[in-house]
Parts: structure tokens; C-alpha cells; sequence
């Protein structure tokens, strides 16, 4: 292995927000200075399972992932107003390119709540190799560069999810709905006593709330996930800078889907679903071409045997 990945596995010193973000995320409730160092694993124990060449050319990319949504039935659709097709995927000079294309009418409803119209079409992937943190796999870092396109109606995503149709979990690495803020999310099934930002039904988030100045510069998005009992700790970062520590309750030995997406109109439009005057026709988001760009994606994992 390579010593640049040895070097990236260590926890990182917070010495201030920078690269136009702010000078605190705000909504985080966690302590403003990083957790204690952890064991640093031999070398040994290290495997990566996507490779940051993965998108330099097609042969590559479809050894690691897979065209649109990973969910049996209905994999171009999900909770916004994108239809995803393999044509609005493209690979060039080792960047994935995922563009939304505003459609001259809505192309029917998304048959996932909120069933939101369909004006766009864009695109999604997803890696071919599950995210399973369990007492064999004690420790996952997941990372890429993203340029992101945000705005009104504007919903990208690189996010890791319970292999369908189990949810939550959910840890969302890079997620701006609508405007320059990104979301580090972290869904839980509710049980008695747990708490998050937001609730309701069967679930709860731990949400850290980050401005970045240019979203549409690049920027590094990471998590870091390891076992701790039952549950998987999840440590947040941007641009090398530590944001936030979360917990997934009893999340170990559940498997989940590594996915890049850019999804459009639906909640990221500030409309909260059918009840909402304007769902069906109001403009849902911008009427040219929106773009999320990603380079060097990259996951690893320790493996105990």
C-alpha cells in the first residue's frame, strides 16, 4: 500500500475551519476539538475496496460501480424530481460527471414519497462493493473530491445507505438541499430516549450544519467509520478539517450502499410535497444544466482475518 494511504487513515488536527467555510459548523452539539487518537492498525490489515482510479475509464469505473440507484425495482427514481438515465453519466480526464437536464414537461411522478413530478433527468451510481462494518471489518474510510453545483431546486448526494429497503441507516457525506450548506447526516432507527435534530416515525437524525463559501470548488468530503460494540462511530470531515462525531445505533453487521447522485426539485425546491401549492407546476429548479463532478473516490477497510 501506497504511504499516502497509510498517512490518510490517521485522525486529523483541527486547527480551524479554512477554504471558505465557516469559521464553526453550526447545529453540531459535539465537542469543537477532535476525539482522542485511535489505535493505528498494521499495515497488514489494510485493504482498499475502491480505488481513487476507479474513474478513469469505463473499464475501470465498471469494475467498482454501478449505473444508477442500487434498489430492486424503480432503480432511476427516488425522493426527488430526477429521472436517473446511464446517458447523463460521464467519465473524463478521471472525473465522473452527473448532469440534471431540465425536460420541456414533467415525465410523470417518482413512485417514492413524496412522488415528486419528474422535470429532470440526471444520474446516479453506486459502488459495487457493500459497506459492512463488523467485528471483520472494524474500520471504513470512505473520501472523494466533489465539485457541487447548489442552488434552489438543486439536491447532490454522496452518501452511504441500508442495502434496500432497509432504512436507516443512513451517513450523508456530502448533501446540499437547495442552497450552499452542507449536511454531515446521520439516521437512526428511533428507540426510547434517543434524541436528534429532527424526528419522526420510526427515525431520527444527527445533523452538523457547515456553510462552504463555493461549493462548486473542489472540496473533500470524508467519513471515517469504526465499530465500537454494537454501534459504528462516525467521524466527519471536510477539506481535512474535523466536523463532527455521530453515532449509528446498533449499525454493526447491517450492510449499506455507497452511492453519488444528483438529485433535483422535491424538498431542495422548498416544497414539502403534494399539499404544497405549485407541487406539479410550480419550476422545481434551475432550467439549464446542473452539474456534481467527482474525482479520486476513494474506500478502504481493516480486515481482522
Amino acid at each position: 500500500m501506497a504511504e499516502r494511504d497509510i498517512d490518510r487513515r490517521r485522525l486529523l488536527t483541527v486547527c480551524g475551519l479554512s477554504l471558505g467555510l465557516a469559521a464553526l459548523p453550526t447545529g453540531v452539539r459535539a465537542a469543537a476539538s477532535p476525539p482522542g487518537p485511535r489505535p493505528h492498525r498494521a499495515e497488514a490489515t489494510w485493504e482498499n475496496i475502491i480505488e481513487k482510479s476507479s474513474f478513469s475509464s469505463w473499464a475501470a469505473f465498471d469494475q467498482e460501480w454501478n449505473r444508477l440507484y442500487p434498489w430492486d425495482g424503480d432503480a432511476d427514481t427516488h425522493n426527488g424530481a430526477a429521472l436517473m438515465h446511464a446517458g447523463q453519466i460521464t467519465l473524463s480526464e478521471g472525473v465522473l460527471t452527473l448532469t440534471a437536464t431540465r425536460l420541456a414537461a414533467a415525465q410523470g411522478t417518482s413512485p417514492h414519497a413524496p412522488h415528486a413530478p419528474l422535470w429532470y433527468r440526471s444520474g446516479a451510481v453506486h459502488a459495487k462493493e457493500l459497506i459492512l462494518v463488523d467485528d471483520q471489518f472494524p474500520e471504513y474510510d470512505i473520501e472523494g473530491e466533489f465539485s457541487a453545483q447548489t442552488g434552489p431546486g438543486v439536491w447532490p448526494a454522496f452518501w452511504t445507505t441500508g442495502e434496500w429497503p432497509a432504512w436507516p441507516p443512513e451517513s450523508d457525506i456530502l448533501e446540499y438541499v437547495g442552497d450552499s450548506t452542507n449536511l454531515f447526516n446521520t439516521w437512526n432507527k428511533t428507540s426510547s430516549g434517543d434524541e436528534g435534530e429532527e424526528s419522526g416515525g420510526d427515525h431520527f437524525v444527527t445533523r452538523a450544519k457547515v456553510p462552504v463559501a463555493d461549493p462548486a470548488a473542489w472540496h473533500t468530503y470524508r467519513v471515517w467509520m469504526y465499530k465500537q460494540g454494537p454501534d459504528v462511530m462516525i467521524d466527519y470531515y471536510l477539506d481535512g478539517t474535523w466536523v463532527a462525531t455521530h453515532r449509528g445505533r446498533n449499525w454493526a453487521g447491517v450492510p449499506q450502499r455507497l452511492i453519488i447522485n444528483l438529485q433535483m426539485g422535491s424538498y431542495a425546491s422548498g416544497l414539502d410535497g403534494p399539499g404544497d401549492a405549485g407541487w406539479a407546476d410550480q419550476l422545481p429548479g434551475p432550467t439549464g444544466d446542473t452539474l456534481l463532478r467527482a474525482r479520486n473516490v476513494w474506500a478502504g477497510r481493516t480486515r481482522a482475518w
